[in-house]
Parts: C-alpha cells; structure tokens; sequence
C-alpha cells in the first residue's frame, strides 16, 4: 500500500451555478484521471473517499463558444489546478480525459398563461351560478427552457367537485401544473377561487313577435301574434328586468320556407343577467301578405 502506482480514476462531474439566462440541459458527465499516487491513496480515493464528485463552477470556469450551433465546451487542463486541490495526499495527475468537456445550454424564458379550472358544480334547488366563477390570479408566470415554455398555453387546476352548493363559496383549489421538473418554475401552485351563488327565481313576460321577411315585397302575420317567455332570475335582479329588454321574432326564407307551415321563434335579445328556459309557442303558424 505504501508502493507508488499509476491509476486512472473516472469520477462524476457536477456542474454549478450555471449564468442567469441560461440552462445546462445537457453535458458530458464523467471524467477520467490519470494519476501516480501511493497505493493506499488511491484505494482510499477508489473506496473510501467522500470526495469522488468533480464540482465545476460555471461561473469561475474559462467556458468558450463552439463555432457551430448554440455549443460551449471547457478544455479539461485548465481544471487540473482545482482538481489538485480535491485531494488531500501526496500525488500527481498525469493526464484528463476527455480533453474537453461539452456543454448545451438553452434559453431560459418567462411568460404568463392563463389558468383554467377543471370543476364540476350542482347546486340545491333554486340556486344556481351567478354570473362566472372567478380565478385569482387568473394566470400564473411560468420560467424555463424555451422548449417546454414555448409548448405551454394554459394551466389546469385539479379536477374538483362542488355538491349541493347554496352561498358563495370561496377555496384554494391546486393547479395540475404539465411539468414536474425541476428546471421549471411557477410564480403560483394553487389559486383561490370564488364560485358566485344567487337563489333564482322563475318568471314570464309576454311579448309581441316581430316578423321579417328576406323579401321585402312579402310581409309574414304570425298567429298568434304573441309569445310568453319564461326565464330564471336571480332573486336580487327581479325588479330589474324590463319588457324593453327583450326581443323575439320569427324569420320567413322564401326558398326555404315556402312549404313550411310553422316558423320558428327566435329570441334576438334578453338581459344577461336572465337565462330564458322557454318559449310557449317556440313555432307559429303564419300568413303571407304581398
């Protein structure tokens, strides 16, 4: 053990501190070491020794450009001052292999996408929905290689179940995040969410059909002339709703309709804050005027 002997050692290497902007996403991962050393040495080195990573310092290492492509590489002789100081016995490195160690990089980018829920929600009777349900932040920042950020355009969050809901209901929900790596990053890996819940209420309006014709030289008279529409409201929205907030009219395609006997009634216009369930008669007779 106490003789001298030439060995080569091959030892992993770790690369550290890699610039801001970019990502070491590929590199060779090993290198060999040629050395004269007392056999105990380098048993200890083979055997025993905590030391057997190689850490490079990107930061402090002489990297240089390649000519082709977006390639870097690090001649390995310029590493045998550090590598020296890795071990603490008497030695000598006689030669590195490979001679150069190469290194991808790739751009790091940062954008923002959009979050979209992933729910399903019944309410108890008479309760529904108000308006939309409400995400926040609804979109979150995300930062990594171009290659995956470029293929991201929305998040979802987990898929959930919201049963027999009757008030607003406020939550943190998580987000489905596409890519469990550690090279990405999310500003965000759950968000609140606000479901708006109203009692409704069910209604009628009766309205006059406006008839149209694609000739103008025709005129269409409906029977009967008038149509009750049904609709559910919000309870708090009741007193808002007005007759002059609806529409309804039926449509006469001369080639289309000429042996038709019923038309279809249409609901041109309505309050957003209504959802119209029915039309009583949805289809009327009518008579061609010239």
């Amino acid at each position: 053990m106490s003789d001298t002997y030439v060995s080569e050692i091959r030892m992993p290497v770790q690369y550290e501190n890699a610039p801001g902007d970019r990502l070491l996403v590929q590199a060779d991962d090993h290198i060999s070491l040629r050395l004269r050393a007392k056999g105990g040495d380098i048993f200890s080195l083979k055997f025993f020794s905590g030391r057997e990573v190689v850490k490079i310092n990107l930061k402090q290492a002489d990297i240089k450009k390649g000519r082709y492509f977006d390639r870097y590489y690090i001649l390995t002789n310029n590493l045998f001052d550090d590598l020296s100081k890795h071990f603490d016995f008497t030695h000598d490195i006689i030669s590195l292999e490979p001679d150069t160690l190469y290194l991808d990089f790739e751009e790091i980018i940062t954008k923002s996408i959009p979050i979209k829920t992933n729910l399903q929600i019944s309410c108890r009777s008479q309760y529904q929905v108000y308006d939309s349900i409400r995400v926040i932040p609804d979109e979150i920042i995300v930062s990594g290689p171009s290659s995956v950020i470029d293929t991201l355009t929305f998040v979802k969050s987990v898929s959930k179940t919201f049963s027999d809901l009757d008030k607003t209901l406020e939550t943190m929900l998580s987000l489905s995040l596409p890519a469990e790596d550690d090279k990405i990053s999310y500003s965000a890996e759950e968000v609140k969410i606000i479901i708006p819940i109203e009692k409704y209420t069910e209604s009628t309006i009766d309205l006059a059909v406006r008839s149209i014709s694609d000739d103008p030289n025709i005129a269409i008279r409906t029977f009967p002339e008038t149509v009750q529409l049904t609709y559910q409201v919000a309870i708090k929205d009741y007193k808002l709703v007005k007759p002059d907030m609806f529409a309804v009219s039926v449509f006469y395609d001369s080639d289309k309709d000429r042996e038709k006997r019923l038309l279809k009634v249409r609901v041109d216009q309505s309050p957003n804050f209504i959802k119209v369930t029915r039309v009583t008669p949805d289809k009327l007779e009518f008579l061609i005027q010239k």
